[in-house]
C-alpha cells in the first residue's frame, strides 16, 4: 500500500467501505495489538467513519485508552484494499447516534467516529 495525499475518502473509496467487511485495529496501553471485524462500520462522509460498538471488549477498552485506530478493507479477488488511520472518540451527539442506529440496524451501543488522518490504498 502507499499513502496516499489526500485525507479524503474518493466516491469510489466510500463505495469499497461501504461494500466491504471493515477490520479495525488498535493498540492497548501495555502495547498489545488487537484486530476485529466491524460489521456496523460506515462512512459518515469523506473525512470520517462511524461503528456501533456493542461488545464493548478489546477494541473498545482501547479506543477509551486513546488508541488510533486502522482500519481495513480488501476484496481478495483484486487484490485491492484501502487502509484509513485515523483517531476515533465516541460521539455524544444524541440525533447522530440515533441516526448510527437507523443506518446500522443496531438498537443500542456507543457510537465511534474515526477522523481519517491518512489513507492508504
Amino acid at each position: 500500500m502507499k499513502k496516499l495525499e489526500s485525507t479524503k475518502l474518493t466516491a469510489d473509496q466510500q463505495k469499497f467501505f461501504t461494500d466491504k467487511l471493515a477490520f479495525v485495529s488498535s493498540v492497548s496501553k501495555d502495547g498489545e495489538p488487537q484486530v476485529g471485524p466491524k460489521g456496523s462500520l460506515n462512512v459518515v462522509d469523506e473525512s470520517h467513519l462511524a461503528w456501533v460498538e456493542v461488545t464493548h471488549a478489546h477494541l473498545w477498552e482501547n479506543v477509551q485508552a486513546g488508541s488510533k485506530v486502522a482500519v481495513v478493507v480488501a476484496d481478495v479477488p483484486s487484490h485491492t484494499n484501502v487502509r484509513v488511520i485515523g483517531t476515533p472518540h465516541v460521539s455524544e451527539d444524541k440525533e447522530f447516534i440515533e441516526a448510527q442506529y437507523k443506518k446500522t440496524g443496531k438498537t443500542s451501543g456507543d457510537v465511534v467516529v474515526i477522523d481519517i488522518e491518512e489513507i492508504d490504498a
